[in-house]
């Protein structure tokens, strides 16, 4: 699937970690923002679009990777290659590339470390097309972790998107949640697996069945075009993460590291309200992409 116009995007994979690394890239003359909802984030240069930093609110790139905090090794290779591409902000005789990021936990299967040239090979693909699965940084991405990990089910990297005459709005949401995954119908599609039977939520929690877990993130980037202040882009991050919250349950709980990004073109003008109520939805279905629904 293409992603939205004015965004390029790339993506790579390690079949030995079993992880990966995915990375959108607006135009020129962006306004990003993030909200990070869970209580355990793993980030980078997020401070960098933060409301009450600087009034400069553009970035060069936005990644999500796996191998949690390790996984800044492999963003290390997308920066080199901004870098080398004379991308960034420029500061004197030096170009500083701005990526915020965000991380998941996917050490399940091995703890294989990532590297830098995991960034400049997924650089070297940039692109318009976005992979839907357990692919990139949804690779390694997994669901339902209430009960431990030897129950849990694979989940992966969504992308949903939806145009409006001018207005066009994209949301990419890596799953990597201790809760389970909720149609629209309300049925759990993913989650907790005892022996091929998915067990609610509810019933585990009602229970006091659920065992710690420090393997829980969901991360999303929300792309659009609409001209917006860096308020509003926050409003509109807050907004992807009450769509994401229809499809995952439970979600933002003190150990869950979840992080909404949102970047537009600044291009288009639209009420606010409408992309926030659009935006709800949109998210959601990024969710469910993943499952094909």
């Amino acid at each position: 699937m293409k992603i939205i116009d004015g965004f390029k995007i790339c993506g790579y994979d390690n079949d030995n970690a079993k992880s990966g690394i995915t990375v959108v890239f607006p135009k020129k003359g962006n306004v990003t923002s993030v909200y990070v909802a869970g209580g355990s984030p793993g980030t980078r240069d997020t401070e960098v679009i933060d409301l009450e930093r600087r009034n400069n609110h553009e970035v060069n790139a936005i990644a999500i990777t796996g191998r949690s905090m390790y996984g800044l090794r492999a963003v290390e290779g997308i920066i080199e290659s901004l870098r080398k591409d004379n991308i960034g902000f420029k500061i004197n005789n030096i170009i500083i590339p701005i990526v915020p990021t965000a991380v998941i936990f996917d050490f399940y299967y091995n703890n294989v470390l990532p590297d830098e040239n995991w960034g400049i090979e997924c650089y070297k693909n940039i692109g318009e097309d976005i992979k839907i699965g357990s692919y990139w940084a949804g690779k390694g991405a997994t669901v339902g972790k209430l009960m431990g990990l030897e129950y849990m089910m694979k989940s992966g990297q969504g992308f949903y998107k939806e145009k409006f005459e001018e207005i066009e709005i994209g949301v990419l949401t890596v799953v990597n949640s201790i809760g389970e995954v909720i149609n629209e119908n309300g049925e759990i599609i993913a989650g907790v697996n005892i022996n091929g039977k998915i067990i609610s939520s509810e019933e585990i929690l009602k229970k006091k069945l659920i065992k710690n877990s420090l393997t829980n993130t969901t991360v999303s980037i929300v792309m659009t075009n609409i001209k917006a202040s860096q308020e509003e882009m926050k409003l509109i991050a807050k907004s992807a993460y009450i769509g994401i919250s229809r499809r995952i349950r439970p979600i933002g709980l003190s150990l869950d590291g979840d992080v909404v990004f949102s970047v537009t073109t600044n291009e288009f003008e639209e009420d606010i309200d409408i992309i926030r109520g659009l935006v709800e939805d949109i998210a959601s279905k990024s969710v469910l992409s993943i499952w094909g629904k």
